[in-house]
């Protein structure tokens, strides 16, 4: 459903602009338990390759960045591991 300056415009109009428009997301960022386990999945099941890692000891996380191509150009993936989270955060049960 269309809105605002969209509203009396053609479909075709409408759906012209991402063809024009340069604008790409470049990441989007998951906290998750098992780092290794999850850059496996990705890896193995979607295709993606690690592209970087970067462990932050004094901060107690570490990053890693999956895509298919260099993200100067391709939409990346990170993943957070905190080991203040870590796996217990999955293994908690309700009270």
């Amino acid at each position: 459903m269309a809105t605002g300056s969209e509203a009396g415009k053609p479909a075709e109009v409408v759906l012209e602009w991402p063809k024009q428009d340069k604008k790409r997301m470049l990441h989007a960022v998951y906290r998750v338990g098992d780092l290794d386990r999850t850059i496996k999945c990705y890896t193995e099941c979607f295709g993606m390759k690690l592209l970087r890692k970067r462990d932050v000891p004094e901060e107690k996380y570490t990053n890693a960045f999956l895509g298919f191509g260099p993200e100067d150009s391709n939409f990346a993936l990170e993943l957070t591991y905190s080991m203040f989270i870590g796996p217990q955060l999955f293994l908690m049960q309700p009270v």
